[in-house]
C-alpha cells in the first residue's frame, strides 16, 4: 500500500442515492443535477487540478439531503438546492484562493 496526500484543496461529496421513492432520500427529484452542476462549474472557473466533485452513494442522513460533504474542511451541508449552488461555490472559491 502507498499512502501520500490528497492532490485537491477541497473534494466534495455530493449524495446522489435514491431509493426507488421507498422514503426521502437525496437524489429525489432533480437532485442528481447537483454533482452535474458543480463539476461543469468547477470545469468552468479552472480549479479542476485543485477540486474535485465526486458521486456519493449514500452519506447516512438522507431525512436532511440532499446532503454535500466537502473534504478536508469537514464541512457538511444539508438540505441543498440548486438555489444554493452559488452559496456553495463561493465557499469552494475561498477554500481555494485560502490554500493556493
Amino acid at each position: 500500500m502507498k499512502t501520500q496526500q490528497a492532490p485537491y484543496q477541497a473534494h466534495l461529496f455530493v449524495c446522489t442515492k435514491t431509493r426507488g421513492d421507498q422514503r426521502k432520500s437525496c437524489g429525489d427529484g432533480d437532485n442528481p443535477d447537483l454533482k452535474t452542476i458543480l463539476k461543469d462549474e468547477v470545469k468552468q472557473r479552472g480549479w479542476k487540478s485543485a477540486v474535485r466533485v465526486s458521486e456519493a452513494s449514500c452519506l447516512g442522513v438522507c431525512d436532511a439531503g440532499p446532503n454535500i460533504m466537502i473534504y478536508p474542511q469537514k464541512i457538511w451541508l444539508s438540505g441543498v438546492t440548486r438555489a444554493d449552488l452559488p452559496k456553495i461555490l463561493e465557499l469552494v472559491g475561498s477554500l481555494v484562493s485560502e490554500s493556493a
